[in-house]
């Protein structure tokens, strides 16, 4: 039996998509470009949001006024617990010398060979503090922690090593008085040592040193009630009570410790 072969069928004309294909390929388009061009959007937001809710948790924490009600105690503790209420906050070493010299004057003019001169070297060592119990005022200004500390002090009387002290004395050739007018000089000696401790010149020569004193005191205090570091307290400005405006405003005469600064 012979097959016959099928018949061979044209292929018609391509099938037309409706409208509503049409449709759903135009919305699905829109809301994949959608979905692309909100999508950073929502990473702002979503990142906002929660660096937001970090400032709200520091801020939280950090209360800059509440902190600085809080010093007063603690410093009234710490003197207390010291040796008084003294901070030391500088020393200075130096080498001072002294003289005393004695004559016979007759008629407004002093006789030759009448003098006699005496001198004495002290190798001393000057201390300086504040009293922690006088007034102090501490401001916050944003991360800026402004503080007056009472007035620097001489501690008196001022030390010297006795050791290294160095006397000499040259009388006149009329005269025999050296040994007096030696010991005379030794005596004067610890009230001259306390007349330059107190001299403007040498307390401006401590007082940078006495800055720095102060701003490690007060950031031991920081310190402790954890508000010293990034996002809390970040600087300190040390200035001393009795300081005209010009010193406490000038940029050289008030120490600005920033986080991350190490003390000198």
């Amino acid at each position: 039996m012979t097959e016959s072969p099928e018949p061979v069928t044209s292929p018609g004309p391509p099938q037309r998509r409706g409208p509503g294909t049409l449709f759903w390929i135009v919305l699905t388009l829109v809301v994949a470009g959608l979905i692309v061009f909100l999508a950073p959007f929502w990473l702002i937001v979503k990142t906002g949001g929660k660096a937001g809710d970090a400032v709200i948790e520091v801020a939280k924490i950090f209360r800059p006024t509440e902190i600085v009600t809080t010093f007063n105690e603690w410093r009234e503790l710490n003197a207390t617990a010291t040796d008084g209420n003294i901070l030391e906050i500088a020393t200075a070493e130096s080498t001072e010398r002294f003289s005393r010299t004695s004559n016979v004057a007759m008629f407004g003019r002093v006789l030759p060979g009448t003098t006699t001169v005496s001198e004495i070297t002290v190798p001393a060592t000057y201390r300086f503090h504040i009293d922690l119990k006088e007034e102090w005022n501490l401001v916050a200004d944003g991360k800026r922690l402004l503080v007056t500390a009472p007035a620097v002090r001489p501690s008196l009387p001022v030390a010297f090593d006795t050791g290294g002290v160095q006397k000499k004395t040259q009388s006149g050739l009329v005269r025999w008085d050296g040994a007096e007018n030696l010991a005379a000089l030794e005596k004067e000696v610890t009230a001259k040592l306390a007349e330059r401790a107190t001299q403007p010149a040498t307390r401006g020569k401590i007082r940078e040193e006495g800055r720095t004193a102060v701003a490690q005191f007060v950031r031991t205090w920081l310190l402790d009630k954890e508000a010293w570091g990034e996002g809390r307290f970040e600087e300190i400005v040390v200035v001393f009570s009795g300081e005209d405006d010009k010193v406490i405003t000038s940029e050289p005469s008030s120490l600005r410790l920033e986080v991350g600064e190490a003390l000198p």
